[in-house]
């Protein structure tokens, strides 16, 4: 029972972490922006902070929506993984994206440490290792903090 409550509460702040990191660009609405500093990016193969965090919001609300899943799939710990998998592979697709020195290194630790969740919940849930649980924790902690990293980097 505990270990549902503990899935279910990561899964929780996993898509709340992604939606506000994806909902940080407003100040760049989708098109007009893009117009105006089209020659800037002829010119640079660099993106800006602003254009690499908008870059990151499509495949990351794809993974909101899959991990969001995974309070559907609480009895079914391998459905689980296989969500925060999704998620993981969102993150090592962004991060291998960008292209931006920041933006690239924020979101290489978020996706360290999303990996880092997904490995412990499936010693624990799939594996069954309880002793994973510290590691869980840990885990958990430090994607939660990489989270906010990104976040305010892409909030600006």
């Amino acid at each position: 029972m505990n270990r549902r409550i503990v899935a279910l509460t990561i899964a929780v702040v996993a898509v709340l972490g992604l939606t506000a990191c994806s909902g940080g660009s407003d100040d760049a609405p989708s098109s007009e922006p893009a117009a105006t500093s089209a020659p800037a990016e002829d010119t640079s193969t660099e993106q800006t902070v602003a254009e690499a965090c908008v870059s990151m919001a499509g495949p990351l609300q794809e993974a909101a929506t899959t991990i969001s899943e995974v309070a559907n799939a609480a009895s079914d710990p391998q459905s689980a993984v296989d969500a925060w998998t999704a998620n993981v592979d969102a993150f090592r697709t962004v991060s291998e994206s960008v292209t931006t020195p920041e933006v690239k290194a924020a979101a290489t630790a978020v996706y360290e440490d999303t990996a880092a969740v997904r490995d412990a919940i499936a010693k624990i849930y799939v594996d069954g290792d309880t002793g994973a649980v510290t590691e869980l924790t840990t885990a958990t902690s430090d994607m939660q903090t990489s989270y906010m990293a990104l976040n305010t980097l892409c909030a600006g």
